[in-house]
């Protein structure tokens, strides 16, 4: 049996990337993964065969002054190569902070179905997959998480999964949408260990892996 295979964009500010990327070997061990720094991968996603992308980045400069050595944006011609492999049937995961969009242009917020705003500082929230049966949400009941709220501006076309609520106010946690004959779904959810290691969330990255893959 064909393993799938995946590939995890790394990169940006404020995460532990290669964290995230040992995680996601730990939950899907039968899965080839590969990650990378470099977002010129993006332009010859076809010539490997992928079965799935996943953006763990997060552009943009440190507020503190540090030095920011990584890529402050997506550059135009990376995010064409990106969106032209979801739209001929690819399936695409905006992860976490990929939709804090640094300096690239709108179109990758357009691709990722939203962009970031803001969130308060880590804190115990509880998630609330929303009524309905979709793949994503199956199995899955309201669980408590510590972890950054994704406060985000969405666009028209995604179907929302998952809400958290702060102050009173709820703001979208996972969502989905197809994209040409392709699929894309975000998960907000995933700062850190506290998070990868929850019996839930691991739940809900299996559902989404599934569903994007064509599998759910």
């Amino acid at each position: 049996m064909t393993r799938k295979h995946a590939l995890i964009l790394v990169g940006g500010i404020y995460h532990d990337f290669e964290g995230y990327v040992e995680s996601m070997h730990e939950l899907f061990p039968d899965w080839k993964i590969e990650h990378t720094y470099d977002l010129d991968a993006v332009l010859s996603l076809g010539e490997h065969r992928y079965d799935l992308v996943i953006s763990d980045t997060c552009f943009g400069r440190y507020s503190d002054g540090r030095e920011q050595s990584g890529p402050l944006k997506m550059t135009d011609e990376q995010i064409s190569g990106l969106r032209d492999w979801v739209r001929a049937g690819g399936a695409y995961m905006p992860y976490h902070s990929a939709t804090v969009l640094g300096e690239s242009s709108p179109a990758l917020g357009e691709l990722n179905g939203g962009v970031f705003v803001e969130h308060p500082p880590q804190f115990s929230f509880t998630v609330y997959p929303l009524y309905g049966e979709h793949p994503i949400t199956e199995g899955l009941e309201a669980f408590c998480v510590h972890d950054e709220l994704y406060k985000q501006r969405l666009t028209d076309q995604v179907d929302v999964h998952l809400l958290g609520v702060d102050r009173g106010t709820a703001f979208p946690l996972a969502w989905s949408k197809r994209e040409g004959s392709g699929r894309v779904a975000h998960v907000a959810l995933g700062h850190s260990e506290l998070v990868w290691n929850h019996p839930s969330y691991r739940r809900l990255m299996q559902n989404t892996v599934a569903w994007l893959t064509r599998e759910a």
